[in-house]
């Protein structure tokens, strides 16, 4: 169920005018959502910041090689837990970069809910975060809620900052 949360949803969120940044130990259902959303995708060294920021800046310098215009929209893509490595995301340097350049944040929680933090909350509690820093958080209910389906969720502000791609894209593919 998290994989489809992902692959399906990811698409939504981005177009041809945008750059994905991914770790390159994001889980297959990432990558999948990544490659069939039309945005540019570069990826970064596993969970190493330096690296995405220097991609960061070097995308404030050239433009979208599918638009020729600056991107319209920057979207970092992490895991709260890597689920082959069991590596945890340095949350506070991923904020500290997102907001620097004012680019978009997506976590996949799948595996940190219910497994991190004081009260099993994820990532974001494990690192005494503000969950509002994190523009789109995603989890599945298949792993710590023994149930089936996955969820998104963000800020009124930022459903509303990607609801026009949402719309765009359930109109052209249902």
């Amino acid at each position: 169920m998290g994989f489809s949360t992902n692959s399906m949803n990811i698409p939504s969120l981005v177009d041809k005018g945008s750059l994905i940044l991914s770790d390159e130990l994001n889980h297959a259902s990432l990558v999948l959502g990544c490659r069939v959303s039309g945005a540019t995708v570069k990826v970064f060294k596993h969970n190493n910041v330096l690296d995405c920021e220097k991609h960061l800046r070097n995308a404030l310098c050239h433009p979208s090689p599918k638009t020729g215009k600056p991107f319209n929209k920057v979207l970092i893509v992490i895991e709260g837990i890597y689920s082959m490595e069991g590596t945890i995301v340095n949350l506070p340097e991923f904020i500290r970069i997102k907001k620097k350049y004012n680019a978009y944040l997506f976590l996949d929680e799948a595996h940190s809910v219910g497994a991190l933090g004081p009260t099993g909350k994820g990532v974001v509690e494990y690192w005494g975060c503000d969950a509002r820093d994190v523009d789109v958080m995603m989890g599945t209910l298949t792993k710590s809620f023994a149930a089936a389906g996955g969820y998104m969720g963000g800020t009124k502000v930022n459903v509303c900052i990607f609801s026009p791609f949402l719309v765009n894209w359930l109109t052209l593919t249902m």
